[in-house]
């Protein structure tokens, strides 16, 4: 990987590098929509793996992780932006992905994330009524991946779409809007 700076620019270098498969974890499996098929914990290597700080404090990181599925010959990505991987109950997922940090790229993102202005923790914690963690609605921004957000913040004062840094999400002071 040459300099990566971003998780974009990180997974579009990933993706020239013929990682092209997004995955995600579900039923203690990793998962390919693509493929609709999901892998179990051994069916796959874990080729690198990178953190992006996004609020200056570890419990603000995105994750990043080049998977190679054995056998199969392909290669894709898992983006952890959220710290889900941490509250999976399946040990065995997180020991897989954990066992990976000891190789992890620390870097560091800018101020906006896929175009959204960014909160960090200190400016959310000035008004925390301000945000909402909304789930599900149909009027989201597009994803530079392709896909569909699935939850965003949402600034009240300003009336728009925010990217909430991990630590925030976690906050039990941040109220939650299912559409």
């Amino acid at each position: 990987m040459n300099n990566p700076k971003d998780l974009v620019s990180t997974i579009a270098d990933l993706n020239k590098q013929g990682y092209t498969h997004e995955f995600r974890i579900k039923n203690k499996q990793l998962f390919s929509d693509q493929l609709n098929k999901g892998f179990g914990m051994e069916a796959f290597n874990i080729d690198d793996s990178y953190t992006f700080s996004t609020d200056g404090e570890n419990d603000g990181s995105e994750l990043l992780f080049a998977i190679t599925l054995m056998g199969e010959n392909i290669k894709g990505f898992l983006v952890d932006a959220y710290s889900a991987l941490e509250t999976i109950e399946a040990s065995e997922v997180r020991e897989k992905f954990n066992a990976n940090n000891a190789h992890i790229h620390h870097l560091s993102d800018a101020e906006t994330k896929y175009g959204l202005p960014r909160v960090k923790k200190e400016v959310f914690n000035k008004s925390p009524e301000r945000y909402i963690f909304r789930i599900g609605f149909p009027d989201f921004p597009t994803c530079p991946f392709g896909n569909k957000f699935e939850a965003l913040g949402w600034d009240t004062k300003d009336e728009k779409y925010v990217w909430l840094v991990s630590s925030i999400i976690k906050d039990n002071r941040l109220v939650r809007k299912q559409y």
